[in-house]
């Protein structure tokens, strides 16, 4: 189970992140960026959305909802007080349905002057499942929200973003939500999955192959973060530009264990679901206002970092020992391949918006 492994990795780091919030950048260091965070009306990206308007930004906010929508922007609005200088904004944006997605993109186009005007984006959308449900496109809703959907969003915003560079200063700036829990998946599992028909998506979304154990706390999230990190590596190679240098800067981010609502899924299996969740919360999770100082940080990152996965419970040279070892495998390079294939065989068949941008390498 994912979550217990927070007593075990870095436990001294993750207790003392728990209690130590990492320092915010200097007042002002935001002023006049514009900002996106998607999935903003609770939890992390609210918190972040907070911060980056006390920091001075213009934050573009999405939610599913309208009503939730107009309540998280009246918190931010309170939380930031009458000396806030940036505007808060609210979008529509529904990253299970491709449809919401395009018209997303054709609001944000509208809404902000131009693709230079756009900072930083953070792509924060996620769900914890405990039953197996079948989304609008026919995938898992876990791995259609957490990495189907996430990833198309990040390649609509990158394709827009990276076309400004040259009306730019620096790169901006593209950030996704990941978990320490994407190197918890069977590589050979998966690997026999991606020999079988329909691959690994239709394998993974499979309803006989629902991980429906009763020791199971996620089903299917790790997985799902996996799949996104794939994605994610490969979106980052789009992002560079001829010289190789990268044209946005993009980087993942596992903030450590926070508590928000989404460990409610997790513990609403059972009795014992709960008391695991309680515990390990209690001990080694931070706030959701600590835990988005963390996002707010990795978006100041220099292209330097590129492409990095950003653990804060680890160390840098941790970090990149981790993924060197996780996916720095053949099996992994080979199992990443299949993936992206998949995946984008399945967005460019749905998105035709995206058609054009990934013939014209974006």
């Amino acid at each position: 189970m994912g979550y217990l492994d927070a007593f075990f990795e870095a436990p001294l780091t993750r207790l003392v992140g728990r209690y130590v919030p990492v320092p915010l950048p200097a007042e002002g260091t935001f002023a006049g960026q514009n900002v996106l965070i998607v999935g903003a009306t609770s939890g992390l990206g609210l918190a972040a959305a907070v911060h980056f308007a006390t920091l001075g930004a213009n934050v573009i906010i999405t939610s599913r909802v309208a009503s939730r929508a107009d309540e998280a922007k009246r918190h931010i609005e309170e939380a930031t007080g009458p000396s806030r200088k940036g505007d808060i904004s609210c979008l529509e944006l529904d990253l299970e349905r491709y449809d919401s997605c395009t018209s997303f993109m054709a609001k944000l186009k509208s809404s902000v002057p131009g693709p230079a005007a756009l900072d930083v984006a953070i792509v924060n959308g996620g769900i914890v499942n405990n039953t197996w449900e079948e989304g609008p496109h026919g995938w898992e809703r876990t791995i259609q929200i957490n990495t189907i959907g996430s990833t198309l969003m990040g390649l609509l915003l990158l394709g827009w973003m990276r076309g400004a560079r040259d009306l730019r200063p620096s790169p901006a700036h593209l950030v996704f939500l990941s978990s320490r829990e994407c190197f918890d998946p069977d590589l050979d599992e998966l690997t026999k999955w991606s020999q079988r028909e329909g691959g690994v998506l239709r394998q993974v979304c499979s309803k006989k192959n629902w991980p429906g154990h009763w020791w199971d706390a996620e089903p299917n999230y790790a997985v799902s973060k996996l799949l996104l990190m794939f994605t994610i590596d490969e979106i980052s190679r789009l992002a560079r530009g001829p010289d190789g240098d990268p044209l946005v800067v993009v980087n993942s981010v596992c903030p450590g264990m926070v508590n928000t609502q989404i460990g409610r899924n997790i513990a609403a299996r059972s009795w014992f679901h709960a008391l695991c969740t309680w515990l390990v919360l209690f001990i080694t999770a931070k706030t959701a206002d600590s835990g988005a100082r963390l996002l707010i940080m990795t978006a100041l990152k220099p292209k330097e970092n590129h492409g990095e996965y950003c653990n804060f419970f680890l160390t840098p040279d941790q970090s990149r020992r981790k993924v060197a070892g996780y996916f720095g495998r053949e099996k992994a390079k080979a199992l990443q391949r299949v993936v992206w294939k998949e995946v984008i065989d399945e967005l460019k068949a749905n998105v035709p918006e995206l058609q054009a941008g990934l013939d014209g390498g974006l």
